[in-house]
């Protein structure tokens, strides 16, 4: 072994641990989606999630994009046309699928089964971006006898009944998330700042000096 040797195996180390560390950015932490045992999407993490796409039974495929964090956040259509997305409601859409409890679960169904459930090709499907990560749920045709619908998450061996709250999920249109007319955030050029204290129409006058 060359004095060189211990440099050049420090030096793979140090490349190796740098791509681990790109793999796994975006995956989810295994404890996280322990934690997470008993939610349909057992590994979405709604703060995580970069990219929503849906493909419903019936119309065009929807796919928004979130871009920065925090008060920086903002989602955009990409499909079908590029516009801004109410942020509100895509919260309020990503919250309803991270808190999905399924109604039941068959486990290791044969391929008859799928093919029973419509789950060989679903008729609907919606997809959830975590950087490198994703998580896609399928909608069968086929109709459990206790109701809501079947679905299956990642073609796993098993497949999940979910309520009728769930399946109304993968029929969302872009009119579901977009921004309303007249809630833009108000800008500096909408306040009315000619009077003190940014008071519209209002004056701010001293006190009257007392008389003794």
């Amino acid at each position: 072994m060359t004095a060189r040797t211990p440099l050049v195996l420090l030096a793979l180390a140090i490349l190796l641990g740098g791509y681990i560390a790109l793999f796994e950015r975006g995956q989810p932490k295994q404890s996280d989606v322990e934690a997470r045992d008993g939610f349909l999407l057992a590994p979405l993490a709604r703060e995580r999630v970069t990219a929503v796409e849906i493909q419903p039974a019936a119309g065009e495929t929807i796919r928004m994009r979130r871009e920065g964090e925090g008060f920086d956040e903002t989602w955009t259509f990409e499909r079908p046309d590029s516009a801004p997305v109410d942020l509100e409601k895509i919260e309020d859409y990503l919250r309803n699928w991270e808190f999905a409890i399924p109604t039941r679960t068959l486990e290791a169904p044969s391929t008859e089964d799928l093919r029973n459930f419509g789950l060989v090709e679903p008729k609907a499907t919606v997809r959830f971006e975590m950087g490198r990560a994703s998580v896609q749920v399928g909608l069968g045709s086929g109709s459990p006898v206790d109701g809501g619908g079947y679905v299956r998450v990642d073609e796993h061996d098993h497949a999940v009944v979910v309520p009728d709250s769930v399946v109304a999920l993968f029929d969302f249109d872009p009119e579901a998330f977009v921004v309303p007319e007249g809630s833009e955030e108000p800008t500096l050029d909408d306040l009315d700042v000619s009077t003190p204290n940014g008071v519209a129409g209002g004056s701010a006058t001293e006190p009257s000096p007392t008389s003794d």
